[in-house]
């Protein structure tokens, strides 16, 4: 590891905690704004989320302005439902041969899935806006699971 990476590793872990407290109310801000029923149940049973958050993002356009705003969201949203289907958590990952090395990711997943396996939720958003409208976002995470797996 270069000493770079050595002061982005404990900068990170510094900065874990932090990012875990803010996933929870921006989440649940994130319902609101979208008017979906029962906003903190998004952070409970996420999948019962997929569809409509879905359907909202199917033919958005995501401006620069926005762009950052609805990353961020879709992340921390992809995240949470990848760890509650595959029995998972958000983590740092420290491991320098991995390609998600000094990113918060989401893996060390239950039975089922391959070893080690683990996604960039941030990554996934990312490369999910810039699909073009009429994009899929139940089928997008499906994909993304399906990969995690045996």
């Amino acid at each position: 590891m270069t000493p770079e990476e050595q002061k982005l590793l404990v900068e990170r872990r510094k900065c874990f905690d932090g990012f875990l407290e803010e996933l929870c109310p921006v989440l649940h801000e994130f319902a609101e704004d979208l008017q979906l029923p029962n906003p903190p149940m998004i952070l409970v049973e996420p999948d019962d989320y997929v569809a409509p958050i879905a359907q909202f993002m199917r033919d958005q356009i995501v401006g620069e302005d926005d762009r950052i705003w609805v990353i961020t969201r879709l992340a921390y949203f992809i995240g949470e439902v990848l760890c509650k289907r595959l029995e998972g958590c958000w983590f740092l990952n420290d491991w320098p041969e991995t390609r998600y090395f000094l990113r918060y990711v989401v893996g060390q997943f239950g039975a089922g899935t391959r070893p080690n396996v683990m996604a960039d939720p941030f990554e996934a958003a990312s490369e999910f806006i810039a699909h073009p409208p009429g994009r899929n976002l139940g089928k997008f995470i499906d994909e993304i699971e399906a990969g995690c797996r045996v």
